[in-house]
């Protein structure tokens, strides 16, 4: 017998509601927190303006309508903070909304994301964005060419170095990193950078807080940087060489390089390392610890590396290091076009270490014996 039409609907739609019932809510939450004013003008178009942006669920790579214009036509992924706030997460809370202290028509918006379980809240992050007037409406906008403003600004080279007023300035070394820019992308055929960005305090916290990201989990080693290669831009945090900190530099140099390969992701920590060093390093002082370490743990081999690495200790990062000699074996045996096969190979270690092997013409079962002894010759 066939069912009425209205039947039929209603027998095809209850799976689907059954199914959408024991699915979790990824609905965004926006909320507000205790004497934030959203009622008030402007606050209540500037709170419906970044709630409908967090609803979005906002894309790191796409343009949008809610954002600057002239911040967008400066940055490619013009949200700052995108890839480090927007992980999954669906709680977002609202801690302050006012005018910004020391800017003409502009709001403050400092915002919590985490997750509730219970009564535990797990925060991710706390940051900030603006809310400013821009074409006769209300867009928003980052925090880092706010919060540095008044921070001292010297160009060398391709370079723009960025940094607070009472941090003292070592231009010799500004000068070296300046000339690395246009050595490294010579030496790789890639164009260089016309202009990069490069943030940096004597704490990677201090300045990440500079662009807005006020907490993270960055754990206890606050030395270190991180890298935004569409928008060229680094954020270093180091004491000892804050102007000679090229592993992030490296990240933006070569992405144009690794952006076609698929490039298993320590094979592309082990080019940066190799290439500019890590954790303030040069790439040769991080091999006596790295020797060090493999000295006593004789069974690590090179596939469990790469598969599950140490943990970083300091700045011995086994994975990245290791990695970074294996480039330098490849690249000294083929050149650029060994170091393209090896970010060819894919992202299964075997893959890597079958190719990496072949470039150097070992046998498989020999690769960890030669990069060991490759270690231990060039820790002399």
């Amino acid at each position: 017998m066939r069912l009425p039409i209205s039947l039929r609907v209603a027998a095809a739609l209850t799976p689907c509601v059954a199914i959408q019932a024991q699915l979790p809510d990824t609905t965004v939450h926006v909320t507000v927190g205790f004497g934030v004013d959203t009622t008030g003008i402007p606050n209540q178009e500037i709170f419906a303006l970044w709630r409908t942006y967090l609803a979005s669920r906002p894309s790191c790579l796409h343009p949008t309508p809610l954002w600057s214009p002239s911040e967008q036509v400066r940055w490619p992924t013009v949200d700052l903070l995108c890839s480090y706030v927007y992980q999954g997460y669906s709680g977002f809370t609202v801690v302050h909304l006012a005018p910004a202290i020391g800017l003409d028509s502009t709001y403050l918006i400092r915002t919590l994301v985490g997750s509730v379980s219970g009564q535990d809240v797990r925060p991710l992050a706390l940051y900030r964005v603006y809310a400013t007037r821009e074409g006769g409406r209300w867009v928003l906008a980052n925090a880092l060419p706010r919060l540095t403003r008044r921070w001292n600004h010297e160009t060398i080279g391709r370079i723009t170095f960025v940094y607070p007023p009472k941090r003292r300035f070592v231009r010799a070394r500004a000068q070296a990193t300046a000339a690395y820019v246009d050595s490294l992308a010579r030496a790789f055929a890639v164009p260089p950078p016309p202009a990069i960005g490069y943030y940096f305090t004597d704490d990677l916290i201090e300045t990440l807080g500079a662009a807005g990201l006020e907490f993270f989990p960055l754990g206890a080693d606050t030395v270190g940087g991180r890298s935004n290669a569409l928008d060229h831009l680094v954020f270093i945090g180091s004491s000892g060489n804050g102007e000679g900190y090229r592993h992030e530099l490296a990240h933006v140099i070569l992405a144009p390089f690794l952006a076609p390969l698929q490039a298993a992701g320590l094979v592309q920590e082990g080019l940066m390392t190799w290439t500019g060093g890590s954790a303030g390093l040069d790439f040769q002082d991080l091999l006596p610890g790295l020797k060090q370490y493999l000295d006593t743990h004789v069974d690590l081999t090179l596939e469990r590396i790469l598969a599950d690495p140490p943990p970083r200790k300091g700045s011995l990062d086994v994975g990245y290091d290791g990695l970074a000699v294996l480039c330098k074996m490849v690249y000294d045996v083929g050149g650029v076009a060994g170091i393209r096969s090896l970010a060819s190979a894919g992202r299964e270690p075997r893959a890597v270490l079958d190719t990496a092997a072949r470039l150097l013409r070992v046998p498989l079962a020999q690769l960890d014996r030669v990069w060991r002894e490759r270690i231990a010759a060039l820790s002399r």
